[in-house]
C-alpha cells in the first residue's frame, strides 16, 4: 500500500530533482518494507524447503547410524562451533529438531512473532549445518548470513500477522533505511565481488575457458548443460560476462547516478545468471537463495505500480462490518484484508451502519458488502475473496454447495466459541506496535558486524596473507559469519568423479553395493554422470571423500561411509546373506582442453571388511 507520505515524498523528489541528480544514501542503501516482507516470505519458504530436502537423508546424514556419527563430527568442528543436533544421535531427536525448525520457518512466512521466529531459525540453521559439515556448500553459507541480517530488520512490518496487529502501520511510509539494510545489501554483493577477486586463473582472465570447464564437470552437469556446452564460442562470451558482472556489478548497483535504472538492470542480470546455473548445473538450492538475496534490491516503485493495478481491480464499494464488542473479529478482519491484498478496504463496526447492524444482530455473523451485494457467514468470505486482485478466481470454487455447507458450519463453530477465541487471541495475538526506527544499539551492532564480515572477506584474498586470531574465529563460527566465496575460483574443478562400489556377501555372491542390487557393478561411463548421485548433499559428501583420498591423513570419511554401507545393506536386505567385503572405487574423468580426448582414471579408494 502506498501511503500519503510516500506519495508526498515521491512528488517532492520529482519536483526538486532532475534526471541526473544523484540518489542519496537512504535511497541507495534503503529497502522498501514491502520488499522486506517478500524477503521474509521467500527466506522462510527456502528454510522450509531446505528442511524437507534434508529429511530425505535424516538417518544417513544426521544420526549415529549414518555416515557421520557425532563422535567423529565433533573432532572436526571449528573453534566456536556448536550444534543442538549433536546432543543426541537418534532419528527421533533429529526429527524433533527438524519439526521445531519447520514451525519457526512457517512463523516467518506468516509473520507472527517474526523476530523470534527469525532468531530461532538462525540458531537451528547453524545447528543443523554443524551436525554434518561435510555435506555443506555455498548455499548454506549464504542462507545463514541472510538469516543473521534478517534479525536486525522489521521483516514483519508488511503483509504479516504482526502488521495486522499494529494499526499504526497503516499510515507509515514504506521506505526504510538503517545500518542493517546497508549491511544486508552490501553482504549480498560481497559474495559476487570477492568471488570475482578470487577468480585469478587464466581460464577466467585471458583464456576465457572457465565456463567451458565448468560445463564439463559431468558429475554436476544437467542434461541441458550437456547439450548447451557444444556452443563453445558462446561459452567464451559467457565466461567474460560472468566475471565482469561479478566484479563490476556490485559497484554499479550502488551507483548514485542512474540509480533506479542500473539497480533493476543489474538485479535482473544476476537473477538470470543464477537461472542459467540452475539449468546447467546440479548445485542444489544455491541459485534459489541467491535469487532471494537479489530480490532485496527490488525498488519500492515496483510495489507502487502493482498496488495501483490491484486498486483498479478491486471492487469500488467493498466493505467489512464486524461486531464492535469483538476484538478477535477485528483482528481477523485486518489479517484477511492484508493477506487478500485488499489495500485500504474499510473495516467498520456493524453497529455504525443502519443496514449492517441489524443483520449482524439477527444472524450473529459478520457482514461484507460488495457493489450492492451483501454476504453473511461463508458467503461473506466468498465476497471478500472475490474482491481480491490476487485470489479472486478462488471465489468460484468457494461458491460450490459442499464448500458453502462446510464453510457455514465452520463459521458457526467459530461464532459459538467467540468468547474463548477472544481470550486466546488476547494472549497470543495482542495489539502490538512494530518499531520501524532502528535504535542506536541495533544500528551499532549491525555496523560492527558489517565491519567484521568485511574483514573476514578481505582475509580470504591471497594478497591479504592474514592470520585471523582465535577470538575472531570463535566469534565467526558461533554467529555463522564464515564466508569464502570460491565459486569456481580460482578456476573450475578439472575432474569429475563418480563411485563404483562392488562387494561380496558372506555366501560369496557378488553385489553392486552402491546400486543396492545383486550382480556386478556397472563400470561403464553413465550417459548422465550427475544422475549417479542421489542428490546434491550426497554428491558433496562423496566428492569430499574422494578429495580426502589424495592425502595421507586418516581417511575417516571413507571409513565411516563404509561402515554405514554395511549397516544399510543388511537393513535393506533382511533374511539374506550379510555384506562381507567391498571396495570403494572412483572413476575420475579429467576435463581436457577443448578438442582434446577425455581421460578416465580408476582409483581404488577404500577396501572394507564389514567384520574387521
Amino acid at each position: 500500500m502506498q501511503t500519503e507520505s510516500d506519495k508526498a515524498a515521491i512528488s517532492s523528489g520529482n519536483a526538486k530533482a532532475g534526471w541526473f541528480r544523484p540518489a542519496g544514501i537512504r535511497t541507495i542503501f534503503g529497502v522498501d518494507l514491502r520488499t522486506l516482507a517478500l524477503f521474509r516470505i521467500l527466506l522462510g519458504t527456502y528454510l522450509l524447503a531446505d528442511i524437507c530436502l534434508r529429511l530425505r537423508d535424516l538417518s544417513a546424514h544426521y544420526t549415529d547410524q549414518g555416515v557421520m556419527p557425532r563422535a567423529v563430527q565433533m573432532d572436526y568442528l571449528s573453534l566456536g562451533s556448536y550444534s543442538l543436533h549433536l546432543a543426541n544421535g537418534s532419528a527421533f531427536y533429529q526429527g524433533l529438531l527438524f519439526a521445531v525448525a519447520a514451525v519457526a520457518a512457517l512463523l516467518m512466512i506468516f509473520g507472527w512473532k517474526t523476530r523470534l521466529a527469525v532468531i530461532a531459525s538462525w540458531i537451528l540453521l547453524i545447528s543443523v549445518q554443524n551436525r554434518n559439515t561435510f555435506i555443506l556448500s555455498g548455499e548454506d553459507n549464504l542462507a545463514v548470513l541472510l538469516t543473521f541480517w534478517a534479525m536486525f530488520l522489521p521483516l514483519g512490518a508488511r503483509y504479516s500477522v504482526d502488521a495486522a496487529l499494529d494499526p499504526s502501520t497503516d499510515n507509515t511510509s514504506n521506505r526504510y533505511f538503517s545500518i542493517a539494510t546497508l549491511a544486508l545489501l552490501v553482504q549480498g554483493m560481497s559474495m559476487y565481488f570477492f568471488s570475482a577477486l578470487l577468480k585469478s586463473d587464466a581460464r577466467w582472465m585471458s583464456d576465457g575457458t572457465a565456463v567451458y570447464y565448468a560445463l564439463n564437470l559431468d558429475y554436476m552437469v544437467t542434461p541441458f548443460g550437456l547439450w548447451f556446452r557444444q556452443f563453445e564460442p558462446l561459452l567464451k562470451i559467457l565466461t567474460y560476462y560472468v566475471f565482469w558482472l561479478e566484479l563490476v556489478g556490485p559497484i554499479l548497483i550502488f551507483s548514485p547516478f542512474f540509480h533506479r535504472t542500473l539497480r533493476v538492470i543489474l538485479m535482473c542480470a544476476f537473477i538470470t545468471m543464477h537461472l542459467g546455473f540452475m539449468l546447467c548445473l546440479e548445485i542444489g538450492l544455491f541459485p534459489v537463495i541467491s535469487i532471494i538475496m537479489n530480490l532485496t534490491f527490488l525498488p519500492g516503485r515496483t510495489w507502487d505500480r502493482l498496488a495501483e493495478r490491484a486498486a483498479r481491480r478491486r471492487p469500488a464499494r467493498l466493505a467489512v462490518w464486524y461486531d464492535r464488542e469483538c476484538m478477535f473479529c477485528l483482528k481477523a478482519c485486518r489479517a484477511l484484508r492484508m493477506f487478500l491484498f485488499l489495500g485500504d478496504t474499510p473495516i467498520r463496526p456493524a453497529q455504525d451502519d443502519p443496514k449492517a447492524g441489524p443483520l449482524l444482530a439477527e444472524s450473529n455473523s459478520w457482514v461484507v458488502t460488495c457493489d450492492g451485494e451483501t454476504g453473511l457467514k461463508w458467503n461473506a468470505m466468498r465476497l471478500l475473496v472475490r474482491g481480491s486482485p490476487v485470489f479472486g478466481p478462488l471465489a468460484f470454487v468457494m461458491g460450490a454447495r459442499p464448500v458453502v455447507w462446510l464453510g457455514d458450519r465452520s463459521y458457526d463453530c467459530v461464532a459459538a466459541n467467540r468468547v474463548r477465541l477472544a481470550s486466546i487471541s488476547d494472549r497470543l495475538l495482542p495489539w502490538r506496535p512494530i518499531p520501524l526506527r532502528a535504535g542506536w544499539m541495533t544500528n551499532g551492532l549491525a555496523g560492527l558486524f558489517l565491519v567484521f564480515v568485511t574483514i573476514q572477506n578481505v582475509s580470504t584474498l591471497p594478497a591479504a596473507k592474514w592470520t585471523l586470531p582465535d577470538s575472531f574465529v570463535i566469534t565467526r563460527q558461533a554467529l555463522g559469519l564464515y564466508q569464502f566465496w570460491t565459486m569456481f575460483a580460482p578456476h573450475p574443478e578439472l575432474t569429475s568423479p563418480w563411485p563404483v562400489i562392488e562387494g561380496k556377501l558372506t555366501d560369496g555372491t557378488t553385489v553392486d553395493v552402491y546400486g543396492g542390487r545383486v550382480g556386478n557393478a556397472d563400470r561403464s561411463r553413465p550417459d548422465v554422470v550427475s544422475e549417479v548421485y542421489g542428490n546434491y548433499r550426497w554428491r558433496k559428501f562423496l566428492s569430499n571423500l574422494e578429495d580426502q583420498s589424495y592425502f595421507s591423513a586418516r581417511q575417516f570419511l571413507a571409513l565411516n561411509y563404509a561402515r554405514y554401507l554395511c549397516r544399510a545393506w543388511n537393513k535393506s536386505h533382511p533374511g539374506g546373506s550379510e555384506l562381507a567385503t567391498f571396495t570403494i572405487v572412483f572413476k575420475v574423468e579429467f576435463t581436457p582442453p577443448p578438442d582434446v580426448p577425455r581421460v578416465v582414471q580408476e582409483r581404488d579408494v577404500w577396501l572394507h571388511d564389514c567384520f574387521g
